[in-house]
């Protein structure tokens, strides 16, 4: 059965841009070595990204970010999608929450997701438990996720193992390593 790589908000506003932060660029070159080998198994990479209309209500509690159309609603280039590889866009902090995740899992055949990107307590978080609510097995990768908060970042991955159980793993292990 595979399992999808989800890569969530890695985008330019939350990476480099206006919400930038250091764990999230620190972050980047593990993200992009577990993606490559996950296309090395050719097992199914999706892109979850804050795409928000010019006057959303979300705008109320954290300003304007990840505008559609916009240069910070980019993904990084260093993780660039490829040919084949799906983005879906959300406006909500679930990746699941009226979007086509859900079917495009489906037409990849994943029952598993495997969670990377920003914020570990809000978009990772929220997907997570999107996730087990569905039925979906959920990892999350210690060291491919990130949060502006180390305690959040923490709290966040206990909770998730806790409440969802949630497998938390490094990149190196799920890669076949030792780490």
């Amino acid at each position: 059965m595979p399992q999808a790589l989800l890569i969530i908000d890695m985008l330019n506003d939350f990476v480099t841009g206006k919400f930038g932060f250091a764990g999230a660029r620190r972050m980047v070159p593990r993200l992009r070595e577990l993606l490559e080998g996950w296309r090395k198994r050719g097992e199914p990479v999706v892109y979850v990204c804050d795409s928000h209309p010019p006057e959303d209500p979300e705008f109320n509690l954290w300003g304007p970010h990840a505008v559609k159309g916009t240069e910070g609603a980019k993904i990084i280039p260093e993780l660039e999608p490829r040919e084949g590889e799906v983005v879906v866009e959300k406006s909500r902090y679930s990746g699941f929450f009226r979007t086509g995740l859900e079917g495009a899992l489906g037409e990849k055949g994943a029952r598993e997701v495997v969670l990377t990107g920003v914020l570990t307590d809000f978009c990772v978080l929220h997907t997570a438990a999107d996730a087990f609510f569905r039925g979906y097995g959920v990892t999350v990768v210690r060291d491919c996720v990130a949060s502006t908060s180390q305690k959040g970042h923490h709290w966040a991955l206990r909770y998730m193992k806790k409440a969802y159980g949630a497998r938390v793993t490094s990149s190196c292990k799920l890669l076949g390593g030792r780490k």
